[in-house]
């Protein structure tokens, strides 16, 4: 796994009514975090995000980034699933060719994010970057940032 609180198997487990998580969600979650893992360092084509469901799509298959509400203070990114097709909208051809990638910051103050990024292969453009934002560490917070382009900023 990567250092800090990026895509954590245990987070965001459903229980059932005696408190108890399942396995097969922890499997699953192993799988589809497996999978986008795999996927670190590649060139995918990418379709958009949508921002109010923490989706994209890439390469024909849609992600879902959820939140780990933590304690109701405290928010970071908990795990990356497999998203439904039809609850978001996304552009039907691909918008860009994409690089994914891991990063993590740190400022001179000691501020923190770390997370993953889809960087445009032609122009280093950030697309997407989803993580988690450290900078209060007291109060660290899930991250979610599209930037579309428009017609005008097109290379």
């Amino acid at each position: 796994m990567f250092s800090g609180s990026v895509a954590r198997l245990d987070a965001i487990d459903d229980e059932d009514d005696y408190g108890r998580t399942s396995s097969g969600d922890r499997k699953y979650r192993g799988m589809v975090y497996s999978h986008f893992n795999s996927l670190v360092g590649s060139e995918v084509n990418y379709y958009g995000a949508d921002s109010a469901e923490h989706a994209f799509k890439i390469d024909d298959i849609v992600f879902k980034v959820l939140e780990d509400p933590n304690d109701g203070y405290r928010s970071c990114l908990g795990v990356i699933e497999y998203g439904e097709q039809n609850s978001s909208i996304f552009f039907h051809t691909p918008v860009a060719r994409v690089r994914i990638e891991i990063f993590q910051e740190s400022s001179a103050y000691g501020n923190e994010k770390d997370g993953y990024r889809l960087v445009d292969v032609k122009d280093g453009h950030v697309w997407l970057e989803f993580g988690t934002d450290h900078t209060d560490d007291y109060y660290p917070m899930f991250v979610f940032n599209h930037h579309p382009r428009g017609p005008s900023d097109t290379p």
